[in-house]
């Protein structure tokens, strides 16, 4: 079958066999509820029939100590049990899910005084609740499912305020806000349809809950009362008979076990079908060309491996004609070949998705499930084809005769276990002795230039440059043959990418290990290895030298990516009509302060600064200088602590009273008059772009409904523009065509796109109510070489043609340098330095931003 084929066969409900399964078993038991009430092959409620008989002919379960029918009772106890399950779980979902979302929407002491309800409501389970009502009011079949339905609201508030507090906190409800939608919006558009997964298995687990319960109530004889049939009844009734009648507990117990079964089945099966991320199609099965990037050629004849001038040395890995392929037989990477030498340094070059980790992966025998790789691998000094060994045998190799540092050391490192005994446990596994591998981690994480004391530290107590520092020190623990860095540094700063380059490659010299490379950013390849491979869609494009190859490229796919690594800086256009146009952000001494475990943490000490009308302003430092927190500020998001903010016309100043609230703003910001409307007018006035393309666009909305978000508020539409749904549509249209995406992109889903065309469309939307200001908080840090030059060069066209103030942040130099003509410099909350972005990088006159500058990856040929 065809990878379409695949995607197709998942979008029918016959792709989701436990929802198939769920539903049939589900429909079962509604069926026999249904034609129960019209017919049943017997009176269910009284006795027709010899007591006791087996199953047979005419009783096909035979019959009751009083002679009724079993076939008969289950038929009529399906009434029952969907009853029972039907309305305590709509009890519980009406009522818990609110609670939970408003608790988590809300937080403060509002949600702290519904979750301790919920928390006493839980000291009383749905059974034991159920017993005490049918005492007080008498037992029945209302009583249980009221008291069942009240003992289930904590659960369905505990889910749906677990689920809210996942989604506020993304970037997608964060751009709601800055598009002056409402809470009950958010609420509505948001919060609700990316909980409704977790919430539809909470119905289906509590319902499976109250048939049991119902069940065991009837046992006790606190459900429904006789001669009512109830499956659970049927259930008590059969106890003195178990070992004479067993049928009589069988039938009842099969059809309570296929309910439950059934109902928990159709529950996973419809979070899976509603999830569009699951049911629809992939990247890779519906590419569109971006605009601006040529459609892909057919491949120019490149250089195989055979055909390369052959390493001095042998070569420590070899890698030979390796395919992978998944399960429905679609390529990930064809007939790919090369050498790693001993003490050699190759870099792996390509954008996402050309197949550079996976060839990582196939090496390691790391592949995921539904791929399989053939071909050749082999390690110097390991005999056979590493492909063909089994994971234990794999295993033994992993962490002593190839080693490889992942991208997100965070991710990496188990956030439980310090690091000290995380790479102790690295040499223990491979037969180290513990005293020895003790000490031997002690000098490791010294040479990786850790602070003494670090070992007893937790991954979290870790910057993100040292986190990978020790990642770096457990892949080398063992002396392996071989390193594979997986995109190392991208998670990373420059000046801190520049420590772990440069420690990385002493590191792997001093023990003459062989380095696969593996990056997008062409700079640093240039600047670490000595051989490059460069993959496109799977396939070994060119290789060669760096040198040679990054000077004389052969393939046009390698012309592009070098072409858009070089970042020219930004010609100086009207820098006098720049100057002279009004303030549209002006921050005057502005501090921000946050307590923290009963200390202040200063997020902003001091900042000064103005960004003119028609001017593209530039921020410009590493992670913690205080960046986002000033544009969180400036976008209305956040409150200074004190000092004078005024964005597009709105002061959003900080009041001198002191004190603090719930958030942390100071006692005046957290009951600050400042209207809606005056927030409103902001956020009409100022959109933003943020860093994720992935978790900026919420997965569950079509295209269509993300970019038409903002228009959805009045107070966000100018003048004669769009109002009605037809105008909506046009306008939207309009903005994706301006970022180059097709007009079918309306209809589709986020993850159906590229990193960079998600970006695309997360310009369009912050850009489709035309507001006079767009702020970008590291725009394309998570994008490719070539799409990162692709979304800059659109930000700078729309700046132009719709007479935007752009306000950039950004930890790279060079980027801020081919964007804006204004830059300011931050460290640890203060501007260090600011100017004309040519007179800021040519002439530093700050010692920290010459060390930004020198720390930059620059491409050299």
């Amino acid at each position: 079958m065809s990878d379409q084929a695949g995607v197709a066969a998942r979008r029918r409900p016959m792709g989701h066999p436990q929802l198939v399964i769920g539903a049939a078993l589900v429909g079962l038991v509604v069926v026999m509820a249904l034609v129960s009430l019209v017919w049943t092959p017997f009176d269910p409620e009284h006795a027709g029939a010899e007591r006791l008989l087996p199953p047979g002919a005419e009783h096909w379960f035979g019959t009751d100590r009083f002679g009724r029918d079993v076939f008969s009772q289950v038929m009529a106890g399906a009434q029952i049990t969907l009853l029972v399950g039907v309305v305590a779980v709509g009890i519980a979902a009406v009522v818990g899910v609110p609670l939970g979302v408003l608790a988590g929407m809300r937080g403060g002491r509002l949600g702290a005084l519904l979750m301790r309800g919920s928390d006493i409501l839980l000291a009383f389970p749905g059974l034991l609740l159920a017993i005490v009502l049918g005492a007080v009011y008498g037992a029945g079949t209302v009583t249980a499912m009221v008291a069942l339905g009240i003992g289930s609201i904590p659960a369905f508030a505990r889910v749906a305020r677990s689920g809210t507090l996942q989604v506020i906190r993304s970037d997608y409800v964060l751009a709601a806000r800055a598009a002056n939608r409402g809470e009950l919006a958010i609420a509505k558009r948001h919060v609700l349809p990316n909980i409704a997964g977790t919430v539809l298995v909470q119905c289906s687990v509590n319902f499976a809950i109250a048939v049991l319960a119902e069940a065991g109530l009837s046992f006790l004889g606190l459900g429904t009362p006789p001669p009512t049939p109830s499956w659970g009844r049927m259930l008590q009734e059969s106890q003195q008979f178990l070992g004479v009648a067993d049928h009589l507990a069988i039938v009842p117990g099969v059809a309570i076990a296929v309910a439950v079964l059934g109902f928990n089945l159709l529950g996973d099966g419809l979070r899976d079908v509603l999830d569009p991320r699951l049911s629809a199609t992939s990247p890779a099965d519906t590419r569109t060309p971006v605009a601006g990037r040529p459609a892909q050629e057919p491949q120019a004849a490149s250089p195989s491996a055979s055909q390369v001038e052959p390493a001095a040395l042998p070569p420590a890995l070899d890698i030979r004609d390796l395919t992978v392929r998944t399960d429905g037989g679609r390529p990930l990477l064809a007939d790919v070949s090369l050498s790693v030498a001993a003490g050699e340094r190759v870099g792996l070059i390509g954008e996402s998705g050309s197949g550079k980790t996976m060839t990582a992966l196939a090496a390691l025998g790391l592949l995921p499930d539904g791929v399989a790789a053939t071909g050749h691998v082999a390690l110097d000094g390991v005999p056979g084809n590493l492909l063909d060994r089994g994971e234990r045998a794999l295993a033994r190799l992993r962490g002593e005769a190839i080693s490889m540092v992942f991208q997100e050391p965070m991710t990496a490192l188990n956030p439980l276990m310090r690091v000290g005994r995380q790479v102790v446990e690295t040499m223990t596994v491979h037969g180290t002795a513990q005293p020895a591998a003790a000490s031997r981690a002690a000098e490791l994480l010294a040479e990786v230039g850790l602070p003494e004391g670090a070992a007893r530290r937790y991954p979290h107590e870790l910057s993100g440059g040292q986190r990978q520092r020790v990642v770096l020190a457990m892949a080398l623990a063992n002396d392996p043959a071989v390193l594979v860095a997986d995109e190392p540094t991208t998670a990373l700063d420059v000046t801190v990418q520049r420590q772990v380059l440069d420690l990385m490659v002493r590191l792997v010299e001093d023990r003459g290990a062989g380095l696969l490379f593996i990056t997008h950013d062409l700079a640093v390849v240039s600047q670490v290895c000595e051989r490059v491979v460069v993959l496109l869609d799977g396939v070994v494009v060119e290789e060669g030298p760096v040198a040679q190859v990054f000077a004389d490229p052969r393939h046009a796919y390698t012309r592009r990516l070098l072409a858009a690594s070089a970042l020219e800086p930004r010609a100086a256009t009207r820098p006098a009509a720049v100057v002279q146009e009004p303030a549209l952000i002006r921050l005057e001494d502005v501090t921000r302060t946050y307590p923290r475990r009963g200390q202040t943490v200063h997020a902003l000490r001091g900042v000064s600064l103005e960004v003119r009308e028609g001017q593209r302003f530039g921020i410009v430092g590493e992670s913690g200088s205080g960046k986002s927190t000033l544009l969180r500020i400036v976008a209305g998001l956040d409150r200074p602590t004190s000092g004078r903010v005024s964005s597009a016309g709105v002061d959003l100043s900080a009041a001198p009273r002191a004190g603090s609230g719930r958030d942390g703003r100071s006692g005046r910001d957290a009951d600050r008059p400042t209207s809606s409307g005056e927030l409103g007018d902001l956020r009409a006035a100022l959109q933003l772009v943020f860093q994720d393309p992935y978790g900026s666009l919420d997965p569950r909305m079509t295209v269509g409904d993300i970019v038409a978000e903002p228009l959805l508020n009045p107070a966000n539409v100018r003048e004669g523009g769009p109002r009605t749904a037809s105008d909506r549509r046009d306008a939207v249209r309009e903005m994706l065509d301006a970022v180059g995406l097709p007009l079918d992109a309306t209809e589709r889903y986020p993850h159906q796109f590229s990193g960079g065309q998600r970006q695309r469309i997360a310009i369009a939307r912050a850009l489709v109510c035309r507001p006079r200001i767009l702020v970008a908080d590291e725009p394309v840090s998570a994008l490719d070489v070539s799409v990162r030059r692709q979304v800059l060069d659109l930000l700078a066209r729309l700046a132009d043609e719709y007479a935007l103030t752009l306000l950039l942040v950004s930890h790279d130099l060079g980027v801020v340098r081919h964007v804006c003509d204004y830059v300011a410099v931050m460290r640890d909350g203060r501007i260090v330095e600011q100017g004309p972005t040519g007179q800021v990088y040519d002439d530093p006159q700050h010692e920290y931003t010459r060390r930004l500058r020198e720390a930059t990856p620059v491409l050299t040929l």
